[in-house]
């Protein structure tokens, strides 16, 4: 099966229908699915990277599970503050803290000695070649390892390899997954890897190319059908997109970021300290105290971070979750400013 689109939403909206029609039957301990065996799905514009639909937007369990890779951490307290069934999800032994399928120590791990450095430093050389052959076919990220073969675990990374190809100005990426559940865990790798590609892009001075995801076994459980069939029932979604990562080195920023996801993780929440960073990071920082807030029940910060935001793109995002916090809540909801909504740039009714 081979999909090309121009955003997530779309390529999910080819994937859920082909898996519904799929007679191919595969079972597993997460229960029966319809399978495609040699799925392969492009992405034109990697930066639509995350659902708009009612049914799958999911930016922050994306969000916090792409900057748990970045930490280097596998870490399951880390990922659970995103990802209540992580645990379950990933097949991780009973009392472990640990995840021992984390992809973060095997991307990040080892500091300057990481696969991702010697990757982003085996581009930077190519493309310095005085002969003007700056084409690569070796900057190849092992994620899935022979080991995870040989030990009797069920918590093994779904993930094998990361590729990444600088072709004529821009870097394009190919990702092979052994194994991936097409409506959980594809959304997320999708987000997680478009956005690693964007980094990687803008340490070595390339345009963002395409995104190619690549899946020996993309299944839908049966446990999940009618909730990818009330995704179909939603029609085309508007294709905004994230802002654009800005140019240059996104190391110093990604550092800050990290620092400040992991105090607004552990509950505290003093204000940002932002002077000198560019407003995309503090926007995805604003995102996590969102999220925070939104555990919280925090109606009225959640309306105060929103109006603080510079992009609207999240906009329909952080109205989603406030509106069903009003729906729950029998408190007064007199008083409190309007919410932007990204799309129309009108205020809508705060909750």
């Amino acid at each position: 099966m081979f999909i090309s689109a121009d955003t997530l939403d779309d390529a999910l909206r080819q994937a859920f229908t082909r898996l519904l029609s799929s007679k191919t039957r595969t079972s597993s301990g997460k229960g029966p699915a319809r399978e495609i065996i040699g799925a392969i799905l492009k992405i034109r514009n990697p930066r639509a990277r995350f659902s708009r639909t009612e049914n799958r937007a999911v930016l922050f369990s994306c969000l916090g599970e792409t900057l748990w890779y970045l930490s280097g951490s596998n870490s399951l307290a880390h990922i659970t503050y995103y990802i209540k069934k992580y645990r379950k999800l990933s097949g991780a032994k009973k009392g472990a803290r640990l995840a021992s399928g984390g992809y973060g120590p095997r991307i990040f791990g080892s500091g300057n000695k990481s696969q991702m450095n010697a990757a982003i430093q085996l581009i930077r050389r190519k493309l310095a070649d005085p002969d003007g052959k700056t084409d690569t076919r070796q900057a190849v990220i092992q994620i899935y390892d022979k080991l995870d073969l040989l030990r009797n675990s069920s918590d093994v990374p779904c993930t094998c390899t990361m590729q990444f190809l600088p072709r004529r100005g821009r870097l394009h990426m190919v990702v092979h997954m052994r194994s991936n559940d097409a409506y959980i865990g594809l959304p997320h790798d999708v987000f997680a890897f478009t956005f690693m590609q964007e980094i990687v892009a803008r340490e070595v001075g390339l345009e963002l190319g395409t995104y190619t995801h690549s899946v020996g076994s993309l299944h839908l459980y049966d446990h999940d059908e009618r909730r990818a069939r009330d995704f179909l029932a939603e029609g085309w979604q508007s294709r905004t997109e994230m802002p654009a990562m800005p140019i240059g080195d996104p190391w110093p920023s990604i550092d800050w970021l990290r620092v400040n996801e992991e105090a607004i993780r552990k509950g505290r929440l003093s204000p940002l300290e932002a002077d000198g960073v560019d407003p995309y990071w503090v926007d995805l920082a604003r995102l996590l105290r969102i999220f925070a807030l939104i555990n919280s029940k925090n109606r009225r910060g959640i309306v105060e971070e929103q109006k603080a935001m510079h992009s609207g793109a999240y906009a329909s995002f952080i109205r989603r979750k406030a509106q069903a916090l009003a729906a729950a809540s029998d408190e007064p909801q007199k008083g409190l400013p309007g919410i932007m909504d990204g799309g129309s740039n009108k205020l809508v009714a705060a909750p």
